[in-house]
């Protein structure tokens, strides 16, 4: 954005784009205005774990779902990209220092207003995860 010669803006961002707008918002205050981040989570549980585990091999998925990403992604790749995803997700919970923490820690540093989206029909993320969110950043919505 620099580079772009912004000098503030504002951030939405879904799934892992939501995390990284979490981040981007709690490390540069100054430089975020607004922030909306749909279907994001801060941490990993065990029970994320076995949503990620249930879809791992993408050749269970129905043609319908998996798809769309195998012609974005081509085939292998997107096989091998999301199972690594899931194992990266997984080394997270792992991690002796904060079980399982991705920015949960960063949450209380972001300062710019906030906006929450979740779907209740959301498969991959749990409804306890925004509300983790919410709380933990002053004024969001």
């Amino acid at each position: 954005m620099k580079a772009l010669k912004f000098k503030r803006f504002s951030l939405l961002g879904w799934s892992d784009g939501g995390i990284t707008a979490l981040i981007a918002a709690a490390r540069y205050p100054s430089l975020i205005h607004k922030l909306v981040v749909w279907g994001a989570n801060a941490y990993v549980t065990e029970e994320d774990l076995q949503l990620y585990n249930a879809v791992k091999d993408v050749s269970n998925w129905s043609e319908a779902m998996r798809k769309p990403m195998e012609d974005l992604y081509g085939k292998e790749y997107f096989a091998k990209t999301f199972k690594a995803w899931v194992e990266a997700m997984s080394n997270i919970t792992s991690k002796p220092d904060g079980a399982g923490n991705i920015c949960r820690h960063l949450l209380p540093f972001i300062e710019c207003p906030t906006l929450i989206i979740h779907g209740e029909k959301d498969m991959m993320v749990p409804s306890f995860h925004p509300h983790f969110i919410h709380q933990q950043i002053k004024d969001s919505r």
